[in-house]
């Protein structure tokens, strides 16, 4: 019985950090695709910081 338990809580653990890291990849992609678009429209390359 313990062991099915602490089975449970692990996957339920594993289950919890792959979702929180797939949306925090989803909005790391959303932020660049943001980013490239309005560079690409403005002309303007702000994120562009090699300008030295």
């Amino acid at each position: 019985m313990i062991k099915i338990f602490l089975l449970t809580i692990t996957l339920f653990l594993f289950g919890c950090n792959t979702i929180v890291g797939s949306v925090k990849g989803v909005g790391r992609d959303m932020k660049a695709a943001t980013i490239y678009t309005r560079d690409a429209f403005t002309g303007n390359p702000i994120s562009d910081e090699s300008d030295n």
